[in-house]
């Protein structure tokens, strides 16, 4: 029988290997189930809901739970409203590298994080974010309210950012913030490409 875990503190910190000197990776929010994968001493290799794959002090963690239970998340409806307001919740959380929860976000943590609240499960980085299954690649002059822009060095991805419409963006970066993309030049001549979500939301 797979053995899981559940997150027993507000946020839980995952890091790359088992060791707190290791690299945080991502982070876990209370009442989260984990799946165990193995054990090395007090840390545990879990996989989330959304397949990452990290690992975790026992510290976060409450051990003695019933596999079969599952925690339920409240899903919102979407709409260009509850898509804006659900983002504008987190403005000025600082970033965090691995972070996705109100004590710091990543890019990708933030975006994966605000697309949750309306069932959409996305991957966690931003790479697999953009090849997520049901995107469309679109132009800029097709964007929609909760498309996402990607961003790469080499065609490498480093950013993801939420459109708001009136070419404004929210994303993390340095803080989670509002900002005119064509106004932000260094970020806006990286621009990769433009992924529309109409066919994965819910409304």
């Amino acid at each position: 029988m797979r053995k899981y875990c559940l997150v027993k503190t507000s946020v839980a910190n995952l890091y790359k290997n088992s060791s707190f000197k290791s690299e945080l990776v991502t982070q876990a929010l209370h009442l989260e189930k984990l799946l165990i994968l193995e054990q090395d001493n007090n840390w545990y290799k879990v996989r989330q809901w959304d397949n990452y794959e990290s690992w975790i002090h026992s510290f976060y963690l409450s051990l003695d739970i019933d596999n079969s239970s599952n925690t339920i998340d409240k899903i919102i409806k979407f709409s260009n409203e509850n898509l804006i307001s659900s983002a504008k919740e987190f403005l000025d959380i600082p970033y965090l590298w691995g972070g996705k929860s109100q004590l710091g976000f990543d890019c990708s943590g933030f975006v994966q994080t605000v697309f949750k609240k309306f069932g959409i499960n996305l991957p966690r980085d931003s790479y697999q974010q953009m090849n997520y299954n049901g995107l469309i690649e679109i132009n800029y002059s097709e964007v929609k309210v909760g498309d996402l822009f990607f961003f790469a060095d080499n065609k490498i991805v480093i950013h993801v950012a939420i459109c708001i419409g009136n070419e404004q963006i929210i994303h993390s970066s340095g803080y989670v913030k509002i900002e005119k993309l064509k106004k932000n030049k260094e970020l806006y001549k990286k621009l990769y490409k433009i992924m529309s979500v109409k066919n994965i939301i819910n409304g």
